[in-house]
């Protein structure tokens, strides 16, 4: 009975890794398709959503939707953002590398920066709950470079 029950649990387990890589695939598919109304679709209703650029956590979906989208959307038309390297899969949390980029035309902080091209590497946790939806994303990234390449350091 044991040896069953443990060998459901790797099963569910391993089923449950292609399903969020796959998930997630789709999800990043809607952001280079730079559709946010798609984008809002893979979110929770109670996602939580932290920026370590801004050191901000936003909580819920409508909040956290047009928060993400005008961050990385909003002054970037021709954004684009892929994974570069690593995926790492744990239950139904992926940890993935990516990298984002574009020509930056907007504010960052008190400053207004137009047409800076830029290319920044980071790290993101995504977590979905047994329904496939985002419940929260954690995104880290390279401040110091995004800055620099934007003119202002």
């Amino acid at each position: 009975m044991k040896k069953t029950i443990l060998l459901l649990a790797c099963m569910s387990t391993l089923y449950a890794q292609p399903k969020v890589e796959k998930i997630l695939d789709a999800y990043m598919q809607a952001w280079a398709e730079h559709n946010i109304t798609k984008i809002d679709t893979f979110y929770d209703q109670n996602v939580t959503w932290y920026d370590l650029g801004t050191d901000t956590t936003i909580r819920g979906k409508t909040k956290m939707s047009k928060a993400i989208t005008d961050t990385f959307m909003g002054y970037v038309p021709d954004m684009y953002w892929a994974k570069s390297g690593d995926v790492f899969i744990s239950d139904n949390t992926i940890t993935y590398e990516w990298v984002y980029g574009g020509t930056f035309n907007g504010k960052w902080g008190d400053k207004i920066v137009k047409n800076k091209k830029f290319s920044i590497k980071g790290i993101s946790t995504t977590t979905m709950n047994k329904e496939g939806k985002i419940t929260s994303q954690k995104d880290y990234y390279d401040v110091y470079g995004f800055m620099a390449q934007l003119g202002l350091l």
